[in-house]
């Protein structure tokens, strides 16, 4: 027996997660499931009804009801038997009635399709979600939250770009520094344009980046108008790996050559150009996290996220390009970056540092660092 938050479970810990197991259970998505739970006590009203139509263990359901008293329901699903037997052992397990949950083992796609007016849907599949989003849209009431993981993220950060393209149907960018954060704002792009097939507005309000997972929380609008706002807030990424410029384009706005210093651009996207956090969101989850047992790598995780969400910038910069750009033999402490640039920590990046300044800015003032003192090649 382990524990997880407030649910005992009688499973078996792997050594190597593998979607073979007889039920899957994957330790290190304990991150994950903390910020799911936050996310629910987070949104108004009560007698919520929450949906984990890959519910595996059972551990996220078990926990949201344990954990939030406002989730009046669990809609749980696997299409496994086998995990479905061992979720009825769990409630038993941990006292929870019965009456507080819906079983099904079928096809999420096919349950997610007849559902409707969930508070809350958690699409979590072992690999790509791109098999679930176009049912995934439907279940979620106006004003609910529509999660979404992916752990392919490989393939969004531009390791396989064809494999991208043919399930993201964007360009992604390997070569600079914030690739993952370009992988996340492709994720996003691709749930907006499902919700936008049917007039949903799915206006993402929390993403993170952990290990080998990037999720994100999308509330749910309706209306074609709010829906073409969203679609505004889609382009296209241009950066220059010879100076580190970085720009946000329409399709109109792209162009071959950086205004900086005339160096050849690199293209991404399309991309989702917009927040990747809504502020209000960010400050309640924070005033929250005391409600739920947290793991302390999520407490560190949010942490970092509170402080990074004050900057809305598209990308980021790292101590480390800067110096291969610039070709600084050697670098202050990150902390002289961060003051120097007006710098938040990210934590997409040990190393990285968010900024609202201009690039134009960025480069002058790095341009007087150097002038004052640091080495460089000739």
């Amino acid at each position: 027996m382990i524990r997880e938050g407030k649910v005992l479970l009688k499973v078996e810990v792997p050594k190597v997660v593998s979607s073979e197991m007889p039920v899957f259970y994957n330790p290190t998505m304990i991150v994950n499931r903390d910020i799911s739970l936050l996310i629910v006590w987070a949104m108004e009203g009560e007698e919520l009804v929450v949906c984990d139509p890959m519910g595996a263990s059972g551990v996220r359901s078990l926990r949201f009801l344990l954990e939030v008293p406002k989730v009046k329901k669990v809609i749980y699903n696997d299409i496994d038997q086998r995990a479905v037997e061992s979720f009825k052992e769990h409630l038993q397990i941990n006292q929870v009635p019965e009456e507080k949950v819906e079983i099904y083992s079928e096809d999420a796609s096919l349950l997610l399709r007849r559902l409707r007016n969930c508070h809350y849907v958690d699409i979590d599949p072992y690999g790509s979600p791109i098999p679930f989003l176009d049912s995934a849209v439907f279940p979620v009431r106006r004003g609910g939250v529509l999660s979404v993981t992916a752990t392919d993220t490989a393939v969004l950060s531009g390791t396989y770009p064809s494999t991208c393209q043919r399930r993201y149907s964007s360009k992604p960018l390997l070569e600079c520094e914030f690739y993952h954060e370009v992988g996340i704002r492709i994720l996003i792009k691709k749930v907006v344009e499902e919700g936008a097939k049917h007039d949903y507005a799915l206006k993402p309000i929390f993403s993170y980046s952990y290990k080998h997972h990037f999720k994100v929380f999308f509330r749910k609008d309706i209306g074609a108008r709010r829906t073409d706002k969203l679609i505004e807030k889609i382009g296209y990424l241009l950066y220059c790996t010879h100076c580190l410029y970085r720009e946000g384009v329409s399709l109109e706005g792209v162009k071959g050559q950086c205004p900086h210093c005339g160096h050849k651009l690199l293209l991404a996207g399309p991309l989702w150009l917009g927040e990747l956090w809504e502020k209000e969101t960010v400050e309640r989850v924070w005033s929250l996290r005391g409600a739920i047992e947290l793991s302390e790598e999520t407490a560190k995780l949010l942490k970092k996220i509170r402080r990074e969400s004050e900057v809305n910038s598209l990308g980021f910069y790292s101590p480390s390009y800067i110096a291969r750009a610039f070709k600084l033999a050697q670098l202050p402490p990150k902390e002289f970056f961060l003051k120097f640039f007006e710098g938040k920590p990210t934590h997409f990046s040990p190393e990285g540092f968010r900024t609202s300044l201009e690039h134009g800015e960025f480069l002058r003032r790095l341009h007087e660092f150097i002038q004052r003192g640091s080495r460089t090649n000739p």
